[in-house]
């Protein structure tokens, strides 16, 4: 009974977070508390992919984080800046007493943070990890096993009945 609630529960988890792909939305964990209290720690920010032209001062958007390559920023744009280049956008966390010290400029496309979920971030942050994966593969492996083994020794009724 326990292994089919797990099971449906993460049946359940996986469709709804193909449904958000599928739906154009992309999860973004939150690291840090810049953006408190509008994103907590461990918050799982939920972005729609929209066009750049769209992105107006007071949004909370992802992008590129400009000094270190690889990892993404969330903050809220305070300040839309024509430039001979296009457009910059200057951000600042909610939590943090300054700005941004960087004025980047936006792709086509950038992630606006349409919701969060408090501390599903934290999975999202952990399932990254070499020990969590491994923990995961062993889990399912159990359950896998469990379930042939309880199909093995289950009794049959119409051969009780036979013997």
């Amino acid at each position: 009974m326990t292994t089919a609630l797990v099971a449906g529960a993460v049946v359940t988890l996986v469709a709804a977070y193909a449904a958000l792909l599928v739906a154009g939305y992309g999860p973004v964990a939150v690291y840090s508390g810049s953006m408190r209290p509008t994103l907590g720690v461990g918050s799982l920010a939920v972005d729609r992919v929209v066009p750049a032209s769209s992105v107006r001062v007071g949004d909370v958007i992802t992008f590129s984080d400009p000094y270190i390559k690889g990892r993404f920023v969330t903050h809220r744009v305070v300040k839309i800046v024509p430039t001979a280049h296009g457009l910059a956008y200057r951000t600042k966390g909610d939590a943090n007493p300054a700005r941004d010290p960087w004025a980047i400029r936006l792709d086509n496309h950038v992630g606006r943070v349409s919701f969060d979920v408090p501390l599903a971030g934290y999975l999202l942050w952990y399932a990254h990890t070499r020990e969590i994966r491994a923990a995961l593969l062993a889990a399912f492996g159990l359950f896998v096993l469990i379930g042939a083994l309880r199909r093995i020794w289950r009794t049959d009724p119409a051969r009780a009945v036979e013997a």
